[in-house]
């Protein structure tokens, strides 16, 4: 562990490779998410710690632990090793990719943010000998990441290039939601739809939100993404496999910590449709959804939609996000946006050149083959990737998958601390 000691800065950078880490830090890291105020959940413990457990065990860490006078945690960045082509040594933000988080940055405590992300640059920058190329995914825009890895970077040649990655519909919760509902385009069918539905015998909407209904509920959830998507050659946003091994390990964290509100609309005994949402800091997170192609005609995910955003409503929520995406089924609903980028930076050197030139043909041949291939063809080919990435990210050793069932198995709390006390602090509500 590398400790680095600046004098006139209030934060010192800590510096790890140790995974252990991540689950040491669980109580730190939670009591410094909640004094954030921010609410992103792709920033909590639960998702990061899940994600590497299901995804990155075979992967390098690198984590970044700024730490004010009193040694408490005034800030956090963890980043991950990544493939590469050419060679180059490559680290991303460690949620990034495969379970769509939103809003990627670095978690800092209030009154501490420009000295933690001065310290975090200037940190990176000393550390240019350990990388090539790193790559800060799924930014918010207007990042104040971006300036302060800017200044400590450029004047070492660090090549500096920031991209557009996702729009974020959402909107604010002001007024009523009959006010809502009378600016919203498909009112008359959405009432329509929800009359008719409602006069259906064993029509009603449950909401899942403790860890005892979580498991439940995100079985059923997941069989109904998947009808909605199989038709469609599967699902980008929840493929099979890991990603839902990573959800179903994540729901009951989420559920204890009161985030999950897992919407299902059933009718006659059998459910329809699902919402997946998280609920946090006045904000509800439209994450995903699911439903029976059989009942389509009757648009139950378009009422279900109407639910969730009366509940938020009626629940005195402040704001409502739909996440990246800009399907007709969000913006109908959305007033506002929100958008993300990416931040990539490549320093110079032979192996970054290679790696950069690499890349560059590699994005001339993907743009040529997307103008020509159809689209179920660049479909199947771009979920292919994705099983592809996932293998490497997640394949392990028998003793690997002992270990990942053991953290697993923990966190639920489902088995005692051992002696060491590392993983009794997973075993903590």
């Amino acid at each position: 562990m590398n400790i680095d000691r600046d004098h006139l800065s209030p934060v010192r950078i800590v510096e790890g490779d140790d995974p252990a880490r991540l689950a040491i830090l669980r109580d730190e890291w939670t009591e410094l998410f909640h004094a954030g105020g921010a609410g992103n959940p792709f920033l909590s413990w639960e998702w990061q710690y899940t994600f590497w457990r299901t995804f990155a065990q075979r992967r390098p860490v690198w984590v970044l632990e700024a730490r004010d006078r009193g040694d408490r945690l005034a800030g956090l960045l963890v980043l991950c090793g990544r493939a590469s082509l050419g060679g180059s040594r490559r680290w991303c933000v460690l949620t990034n990719g495969l379970t769509g988080a939103d809003g990627l940055d670095v978690l800092a405590r209030p009154g501490f943010g420009p000295a933690v992300r001065e310290a975090m640059a200037q940190a990176l920058a000393r550390a240019m000998p350990k990388w090539d190329q790193l790559d800060l995914e799924d930014l918010p825009c207007g990042s104040a990441t971006v300036p302060a890895l800017r200044g400590a970077l450029l004047p070492r040649g660090v090549r500096v290039a920031l991209e557009p990655r996702f729009v974020c519909p959402s909107f604010a919760l002001r007024g009523t939601f009959a006010e809502h509902l009378a600016r919203f385009p498909r009112r008359d069918t959405y009432l329509r739809r929800r009359r008719w539905l409602e006069r259906q015998p064993g029509y009603r909407v449950t909401v899942a939100e403790t860890p005892a209904e979580a498991q439940d509920a995100m079985e059923d959830f997941l069989r109904l993404h998947h009808l909605r998507w199989d038709p469609e050659g599967g699902s980008d946003g929840i493929p099979r496999g890991p990603v839902e091994d990573f959800h179903r390990d994540l729901a009951p964290l989420l559920a204890s910590r009161g985030w999950l509100r897992l919407y299902r609309m059933s009718v006659g005994g059998r459910s329809v449709a699902a919402v997946y949402g998280l609920e946090l800091s006045g904000r509800f997170y439209y994450y995903q959804s699911g439903m029976d192609p059989e009942w389509s005609e009757r648009s139950p995910g378009l009422v279900l939609i109407g639910k969730t955003v009366e509940d938020a409503y009626a629940r005195h929520l402040s704001d409502y996000d739909f996440l990246r995406g800009t399907e007709p089924h969000k913006l109908d609903w959305a007033s506002d946006r929100r958008e993300t980028c990416t931040l990539r930076l490549r320093a110079s050197g032979l192996r970054s050149e290679a790696g950069a030139a690499a890349e560059e043909v590699f994005r001339m041949a993907h743009d040529a083959a997307r103008a020509i291939a159809p689209e179920r063809m660049w479909s199947a080919l771009r979920r292919m990737r994705r099983a592809a990435a996932m293998r490497d990210l997640g394949r392990l050793g028998p003793a690997g998958r002992e270990e990942q069932q053991a953290a697993r198995s923990v966190a639920r709390g489902l088995v005692p601390p051992t002696d060491d006390g590392q993983e009794g602090q997973l075993g903590r509500s």
